[in-house]
């Protein structure tokens, strides 16, 4: 369940949530990930650094694999996608904005925070597919709607070209986190939507 829809159950029993406490507790997550990874995370650990108790984060997420999915939203909130992307822009400055808009090339906590629990949903299937389910599938989605508007003819595209395309960025970018141990930037993002995503979309691009 979703740190909103959580606020929304609360408010209907008449306990409405303390969206500040919210903040801070998902960023001590944060900070603690991106310090120790995933596996040393504990819910103890968060309380402290939080300054909270447990009970305040069991009330709001009732396991560490939902408490460290929220925080990876917290940080790259998909819903303020779009006020971050200039929709005026070329397909291909989009590209670069919409993926340094996810994966924060700016910001290296959310980098080591991220990285830690990609490395460990290799491991955990429960992650992973909460993953899946959130972070995943959003930015296909994300990536996907920059691009539809381009595309001449979208039937052209079949649907494992379409997974292709959405997937290849989010890859590299994880695989040169998890893999190779380097920090990404924007100008990685421009590299691989030059070389890579903008020649899959050319032959069935609208014209300028």
């Amino acid at each position: 369940m979703s740190i909103q829809k959580k606020e929304q159950e609360e408010s209907k029993r008449g306990r409405p949530l303390d969206k500040s406490r919210n903040e801070v507790i998902l960023t001590a997550t944060l900070d603690l990930l991106a310090e120790c990874g995933f596996d040393a995370l504990t819910i103890d650990a968060v309380a402290a650094k939080a300054k909270v108790g447990k009970a305040t984060i069991y009330r709001r997420w009732s396991s560490k694999i939902e408490l460290v999915i929220d925080a990876a939203a917290f940080i790259c909130p998909f819903e303020k996608l779009w006020e971050r992307v200039d929709t005026h822009q070329r397909l291909r400055d989009q590209l670069i904005d919409v993926l340094t808009f996810i994966f924060q090339f700016d910001n290296n906590r959310y980098q080591n925070a991220m990285t830690a629990i990609h490395t460990a949903a290799s491991s955990n299937k429960q992650l992973e597919e909460e993953l899946q389910k959130d972070f995943y599938w959003r930015t296909k989605h994300a990536i996907e709607s920059i691009v539809k508007p381009f595309v001449k003819d979208q039937d052209k595209l079949s649907e494992t070209e379409w997974d292709l395309l959405t997937d290849i960025g989010p890859a590299l970018i994880m695989y040169r986190g998890i893999f190779i141990g380097k920090p990404f930037d924007r100008a990685y993002g421009e590299q691989i939507v030059d070389s890579m995503m903008m020649p899959m979309i050319k032959a069935v691009r609208r014209d300028d």
